[in-house]
């Protein structure tokens, strides 16, 4: 017998893939930046299938060197990519959809308000954002997580725009994890016995 994916399920079942904001990823594979100190637009590859780029042309990638937030505190030590601009956008593309993706961010909110996440599917139509709102004390190496998660794998595409957001500790989860799979199993079997009845 035949197995069918997750995506064919859920459109059979009549259930639309929907991510949800998220503070964690647990279980993600947490994705190892390499220390470039690039300065640029990329593309870059960040880990097989995973590619990084900015729509500013003095974006940094791979830096390790210090960045400071202003009253959101500074990074040093932590290798980060960030739009190194108030407005422009950097995008995460992957070759094979995920259900789940995430960083520990920071940005400015002080001067240039709060910043955006978003993630697309394959022909970059909009699945879910956010917006970054937290302030931290202002400390070294502060910041929050934050993310999504699906309940199949069709997020192609992370995008961080504004407030000269920064990012580091990507996380990806390529597949749902198995109570995923139970909640799915058990919401077809409720729509079986809904089927059934309406028969009777």
């Amino acid at each position: 017998m035949r197995r069918l994916s997750f995506a064919v399920l859920c459109a059979l079942a009549g259930v639309t893939a929907h991510a949800a904001p998220v503070t964690s990823l647990p279980g993600a594979t947490t994705l190892t930046m390499p220390v470039l100190n690039y300065f640029g637009a990329g593309p870059l590859n960040l880990a097989p299938g995973v590619d990084w780029s900015s729509a500013n042309s003095n974006s940094v990638f791979g830096y390790g060197d210090g960045y400071g937030f202003a009253d959101n505190g500074r990074w040093s030590g932590l290798t980060m990519a960030g739009t190194n601009d108030q407005s422009s956008t950097m995008t995460l593309a992957f070759s094979q959809a995920v259900a789940g993706v995430g960083a520990f961010f920071n940005y400015v909110p002080v001067y240039y308000g709060p910043a955006t996440i978003a993630v697309y599917d394959a022909t970059h139509t909009l699945i879910e954002s956010t917006t970054l709102t937290f302030t931290t004390n202002g400390g070294q190496n502060q910041g929050e997580f934050h993310g999504f998660l699906e309940s199949a794998p069709s997020i192609s595409f992370l995008t961080m725009s504004g407030a000269y957001i920064g990012a580091t500790g990507f996380a990806v989860q390529a597949v749902p994890e198995p109570e995923t799979y139970a909640m799915l199993l058990t919401g077809l079997g409720l729509l079986g016995v809904a089927a059934r009845r309406r028969k009777a």
